[in-house]
């Protein structure tokens, strides 16, 4: 009797189970293969075992439950060994998966021979695990389905490496893309399981089936199958999924640092006017230009990188020759070039450039490109061209221009230094400054450096310092603070000018200004002559009388002595007053050298009242002072001072000799801002010219008949000189008003 085909049925709900498994299985290789591509070192081969196991695992639960959906008749169980070995091929076929979609690069051969090595594994899977079946049948194969089959392996397995490979961008979650692709992977699988099947017939044999190492699968454990699988797929995905998540966080801090590097380095070309660029040598097209390149060379960015004729042409015509050679030679000889030229923009500036070019060469030798950098050096040709040319305004000052250490070793000596301290630069040059600078003011030397110090300049210092021959020349000095980039003082520059000649001068013209105020004072009192007589005569003729009346007490038959002593005692008062009348008419008449002193300017204005009260009573003019009390002195030449009120009062005398009015003269004297005292001489008589009030105080301007025009003149010189000020001003409702200040403190030099 012939043997008849056992009739098998499948599980429907096993084989659905089957092709979710596939495509689960087909969505981790998906996931795990951006997984493994992204890695590198150890790391990539932790993915790589890793990965393939679980998809290997998906792959061969995929196929077992495949295999209990196909219900026989008789029983059927699996030796575990082969299965484990089912597993083992499974596994490798993964393995051989993940490594080819995870290079760089899959070309044809590549892809063929992947999708042939990875379809004999699954192939080799599929058929071990059914030589593990052990049942009372005999299990034949239609030669012509298994070839089918495992041509469906490696068909399937060719367009498996195709999407995963295209799939694999590790920065992809689950999308759309990937979902539809392991849909597609996932169907296409089975389809070789199930074509393997279909190759397999069994009929009964007599034989009772070798049970040894065989277990049988009951429903149970197939859940329990399919249960493993998803908790090992799933565990593979979600690993994968926190590594994305890391190495995703990873790398936006890593683009994070690389946009903050980049705009350092925008900021850093922007600063030091430095633009990058690259350029291929085989056409001069650029490959790299930077944001500040742009700006340097006056391109705009949105109109894209300009040709290299188009920078050729930017170039300054002088200087293209010698920045087209220095390109040629550097192709020429594959090496680095530098060289620095100016270029045209379209507007008409010129710009100073300097370049650095660096060869590229590729795996054979050949030159490919030039990367390197352009500097805009113009600021700095600029400093150099004001640097030369202060270097030579320095040489051709007649001026001596040093620069000095702190410690004061000179460091710098120019020709005027040379002319005018008898020095030349190389005997000057590393000796210190004192070689200049007289023995009794060295001290002025360490108050400069320590004024230096203080980061303070030294302007108009008048002082006296030696030539070579030891002789002394006045000059004055202008020194400048010298810092280093931190901004820390550390020398000082010195300009000295030869002051000689116009202290000469000064002196000339205060001597001269000394004779003109004393021909004033003549002048002045000059006029004066009949009024100082009398105020003379009248303690002379009192001290006549007192004589003949002290006479008479002694010469009576008894002496009253008590009456001779008092008229004696008022002889002596006259005649001190007499004698304190001529030594001060005899000071104003004096000539000489203005001395400073301390100075009451109460006691002067008092002194000028008594000289000149005898004057204003003859014009029936009152005098009134209003002098305040505890006022400080000033540091002035007395004589000088009195001159001026003098003057100021006979002044005011003579603007009230026609007024048929009241004539009075008051004379103030008050404090005032700033440490100073105020004095002021008014008067009711004609006031100040009118339209010509401004011109009093010019030298030769006078509304006197018999007037000099420098009266006034020479008092406005005094009082500046005593570091005041001295100006007019109209009375209301008549005459005039004369005032000065002069300071308290300070000394005022002459």
């Amino acid at each position: 009797m012939a043997d008849v085909n056992l009739i098998g049925s499948y599980n429907y709900a096993f084989v659905a189970l089957s092709v979710l498994i596939a495509m689960f299985a087909s969505y981790a290789a998906l996931d795990l293969a951006g997984r493994v591509t992204a890695a590198g070192g150890s790391t990539r081969v932790f993915w790589l075992l890793g990965g393939a196991g679980a998809m290997g695992t998906g792959i061969w639960s995929m196929h077992y439950i495949g295999m209990l959906a196909f219900i026989l008749p008789i029983p059927v169980a699996y030796h575990w060994p082969t299965v484990l070995l089912s597993l083992f091929a499974a596994v490798l076929a993964s393995v051989i998966a993940l490594y080819v979609v995870s290079r760089q690069k899959m070309g044809a051969s590549r892809a063929v021979a992947g999708s042939v090595l990875m379809g004999a594994g699954i192939a080799s899977m599929h058929y071990i695990g059914m030589a593990a079946m052990r049942l009372p049948a005999i299990c034949q194969f239609n030669s012509s389905l298994v070839v089918m089959s495992v041509v469906f392996a490696v068909l399937i397995s060719f367009a498996a490496l195709w999407i995963t490979f295209h799939f694999r961008d590790e920065k992809t979650g689950i999308g759309p893309e990937k979902l539809a692709g392991a849909v597609v992977m996932g169907a296409a699988i089975p389809v070789m399981h199930y074509t393997g099947m279909a190759a397999a017939s069994f009929t009964p044999s007599g034989m009772p089936a070798d049970l040894s190492r065989a277990v049988s699968i009951s429903t149970l454990g197939t859940a329990g199958i399919a249960a493993v699988t998803f908790v090992v797929l799933g565990l593979a995905v979600l690993t994968s999924w926190v590594d994305r998540r890391f190495a995703a966080h990873t790398l936006e801090l890593q683009e994070e640092k690389l946009q903050r590097s980049e705009a350092y380095l925008a900021e850093a070309q922007r600063l030091t006017h430095t633009g990058s660029w690259a350029w291929q040598v085989a056409g001069g097209d650029a490959v790299h230009l930077s944001e500040e390149w742009y700006r340097i060379y006056g391109f705009d960015p949105e109109n894209g990188p300009p040709a290299f004729e188009e920078c050729r042409q930017r170039t300054h015509p002088e200087d293209r020759a010698k920045w087209q050679g220095a390109i040629d030679r550097a192709i020429a000889e594959k090496s680095e070039y530098e060289v620095e030229f100016r270029i045209l923009l379209p507007h008409g500036s010129v710009k100073h450039i300097h370049t650095v070019g660096h060869p590229v060469l590729n795996a054979s030798g050949d030159l490919v490109q030039f990367v390197g950098s352009s500097t805009d050096i113009t600021e700095r040709k600029w400093a150099e061209q004001a640097t030369r040319l202060l270097a030579a305004i320095v040489e051709s000052s007649h001026d001596a221009i040093v620069s000095k250490s702190l410690n004061g070793v000179i460091t710098s000596w120019n020709k005027g230094a040379e002319r005018l301290f008898g020095y030349t630069a190389e005997e000057a040059v590393g000796q210190n400054i004192t070689l200049i600078i007289p023995p009794e003011r060295r001290d002025e030397e360490r108050t400069i450096v320590e004024q230096l110090t203080r980061g303070e300049r030294v302007d108009n210092f008048e002082t006296v310092r030696m030539r070579k021959d030891g002789s002394l020349l006045d000059v004055s000095l202008t020194i400048s603070p010298m810092k280093d980039a931190s901004g820390r003082v550390v020398g000082a520059s010195k300009l000295a000018r030869d002051i000689t000649e116009r202290k000469r001068a000064e002196e000339a013209l205060r001597q001269a200004q000394t004779d003109l105020a004393h021909a004033s004072r003549l002048t002045t009192m000059g006029e004066f002559t009949a009024s100082l007589a009398h105020e003379v005569k009248q303690p002379i003729a009192a001290a006549v009388t007192d004589a003949n009346t002290c006479v008479r007490w002694i010469t009576r038959d008894e002496p009253d002595l008590k009456e001779a002593r008092e008229a004696a005692w008022r002889i002596v008062k006259d005649t001190e007053r007499a004698a304190e009348i001529i030594n001060r008419v005899r000071l104003l008449f004096k000539k000489g050298t203005p001395q400073r002193e301390l100075v009451d300017v109460n006691e002067v204005a008092r002194e000028m009242i008594v000289l000149l009260g005898d004057e204003a009573s003859r014009h029936s003019i009152s005098v009134r002072t209003e002098l305040a009390e505890d006022l400080p002195h000033v540091i002035g030449d007395r004589v000088q001072l009195q001159q001026v009120l003098m003057n100021l009062i006979v002044n005011g005398v003579d603007a009230m000799h026609d007024v048929d009015a009241p004539r009075e003269l008051i004379i103030k004297s008050q404090p005032a801002e700033n440490n100073e005292l105020l004095l002021s001489v008014s008067d009711t008589g004609v006031g100040l010219p009118r339209h010509q009030a401004d011109q009093i105080f010019n030298a030769f301007f006078t509304t006197k008949t018999h007037g000099t025009g420098m009266g006034l003149r020479i008092s406005r010189s005094i009082i500046e000189s005593h570091g005041g000020r001295l100006w007019a001003a109209d009375n209301s409702p008549r005459g005039a008003s004369f005032c000065f200040t002069l300071p308290t403190k300070a000394e005022t030099a002459e």
